[in-house]
């Protein structure tokens, strides 16, 4: 069973049916220094143009099966879901719930387990590392959205341990609590060629948030589907 956020609002649908890219731009700069394990986040990004400016933040992506080239830029749809790739979940597949609340709690620094400060010590055991924790936040994220299991993701049984918190316990109790609101998917698009490209999260800044009601991004709703 899959928790999703949709779009509760017409207009939504009537954006999601304009020119692709036409939100912004951004640069992705790699997965240097803590990201990259098994294909996946932390991402380095920065935003570069457009009425909607992120600044640099870091990322972590949502479908398995679709890549980013780093120093490469690339325009943007806002969305709250992915498009056109992924091996589960349909197209568009809804951004879950779940997922948004866990990058909320991330992008504001207070994911739990999560080694922010890279001293070695995050983890269920105390002994992950930034590049470890952020594998294992990969993982639950790939986890929840279908497109792999924590298990074939990574072999470390720590970074599952943690992945599994994330997914069975940490993520629901982050979304009973209000946090994933403000999460955004970008499905990014190669600026040189129009390519479709990775779809990656982003955080709305608070200033902005409620601008997002006139482009069909309000009244955001959670439902359930099997």
């Amino acid at each position: 069973m899959k928790k999703t956020m949709t779009i509760a609002c017409l207009a939504g649908l009537t954006a999601l049916a304009s020119a692709a890219g036409s939100d912004g731009t951004v640069t992705f700069n790699g997965t240097q220094p803590f990201g990259g394990a098994n294909g996946g986040g932390e991402f380095s990004m920065s935003s570069l143009s457009g009425p909607r400016l992120f600044g640099d933040f870091q990322s972590f992506c949502l479908e398995l099966n679709e890549s980013l080239s780093p120093g490469t830029d690339y325009t943007f749809d806002i969305n709250t879901a992915a498009t056109g790739g992924g091996v589960a979940g349909g197209n568009p597949d809804p951004l879950d719930a779940r997922t948004a609340a866990l990058y909320e709690a991330f992008a504001n620094g207070t994911l739990a387990n999560y080694d922010f400060d890279n001293d070695g010590d995050g983890g269920q055991s105390g002994d992950l590392n930034r590049t470890r924790t952020a594998e294992a936040l990969q993982a639950a994220i790939w986890e929840i959205e279908q497109e792999r299991s924590i298990e074939d993701t990574t072999s470390r049984q720590n970074v599952r341990d943690l992945a599994n918190y994330y997914v069975d316990v940490l993520s629901q109790q982050l979304a009973d609590a209000g946090l994933g609101s403000r999460v955004r998917v970008l499905n990014m698009y190669r600026a040189d060629n129009g390519a479709a490209s990775q779809d990656v999260l982003v955080l709305i800044p608070l200033p902005q948030a409620g601008a997002l009601a006139g482009h069909g991004l309000a009244g955001l709703a959670v439902r359930r589907r099997r």
